[in-house]
């Protein structure tokens, strides 16, 4: 599986359903519909929100696939440009990402030697009969220079019939010179409701780290993130007892690369919630009477302190991909959470 699809799922070329973003959905339909498609879209939004399924969603049905009735971008899943597509076999659609199928190796950035082959892809005859060919960028956050100035020769001159999407992660990282070049569709991260309808059985601690992303919820299902937040708060919303079990528990979770990023985003999780219930906010209960112990927690504690444990938690995050051990470093969050507590 390469770089942009999300570990464990289908590749968003395989990718049929869509969940949230309708208005996203439909604005890309209506310019379908219209006698002049723009020629480069920047898809952004938060990593899992869609972004890579609607492109591909989009690429069908631009590259020729049947409709089907289900919302406005749906294809006919037998229809043979689908097929290609998800096999990845269909030559008037190319792909850039950090991925390097031949050295089988993720590299730092997207090459310039990527970007190349993808518009190389417009100087060869495409296989419809409307000349129309899509080329994917995901992501262009992993873009340098030298392959920007690359994507935006062809961005300047597009090829009649080329369709440009690059995916964005974050919007700020993309060049001045290529976003005025391009129209942005943005994703929105779904609300609670609206998750709670796709994905009925899952529980607030889930819903919480998936950050309304449909994606990133299946992504998470393999993993017990119930059971990480309820050593979480057996530790924290017990305070000051804090038993020490329950943080060794945790740390030795952390050997497991997933747990310890959940572990990291439950605990900045933490820290927002307790500091919502300590001045008075409402919070969703993942367990029983929780709202009352965590009002009880930081109802005296300064927002300031809080959200400096908060950035020191970022800080220490950050520190792990300096080599720093996660279970030490997942020890070292729980005591500056502990801290953070203290009243002096």
């Amino acid at each position: 599986m390469g770089i942009d699809a999300i570990d464990g799922l289908p590749h968003p070329r395989e990718t049929m359903n869509f969940f949230g973003n309708e208005a996203a959905e439909l604005a890309l339909y209506n310019a379908l519909q219209s006698a002049k498609m723009h020629h480069a879209w920047i898809f952004t939004g938060p990593k899992g929100v869609g972004k890579a399924t609607l492109a591909y969603r989009f690429a069908r049905r631009y590259l020729g696939a049947q409709a089907s009735d289900e919302s406005p971008l749906s294809s006919n899943k037998n229809d043979p440009i689908v097929a290609k597509i998800a096999n990845g076999s269909l030559g008037d659609l190319k792909t850039a990402t950090r991925y390097d199928p031949e050295a089988e190796t993720v590299k730092r950035d997207v090459s310039v030697a990527a970007i190349r082959q993808l518009t190389n892809m417009f100087s060869l005859k495409s296989s419809n009969e409307f000349g129309r060919r899509v080329a994917i960028i995901d992501s262009v956050d992993d873009l340098r220079d030298a392959g920007a100035n690359a994507l935006l020769k062809t961005l300047e001159e597009p090829p009649k019939g080329a369709v440009i999407i690059l995916i964005a992660n974050s919007l700020g990282s993309i060049l001045p010179t290529i976003r005025s070049r391009c129209r942005v569709l943005s994703l929105k991260p779904m609300s609670d409701v609206e998750m709670k309808q796709f994905l009925p059985k899952y529980n607030y601690a889930q819903l919480a780290m998936a950050n309304g992303c449909y994606g990133r919820a299946l992504a998470l299902e393999k993993y017990d993130v119930d059971g990480v937040y309820n050593l979480i708060a057996g530790y924290l919303n017990t305070f000051p007892n804090c038993p020490m079990e329950k943080s060794f528990a945790l740390a030795d979770m952390a050997r497991d690369e997933a747990i310890f990023e959940i572990i990291f985003e439950l605990l900045s999780n933490w820290i927002y919630r307790a500091t919502n219930a300590g001045t008075g906010g409402d919070i969703k209960e993942i367990e029983v009477g929780e709202s009352a112990a965590l009002a009880r927690l930081t109802s005296r504690i300064p927002k300031e302190k809080l959200f400096k444990a908060w950035q020191s938690l970022q800080d220490l995050r950050g520190a792990v991909a300096n080599n720093l051990d996660k279970g030490a470093a997942i020890l070292e969050a729980l005591k500056i959470i502990k801290k953070s507590l203290e009243i002096k």
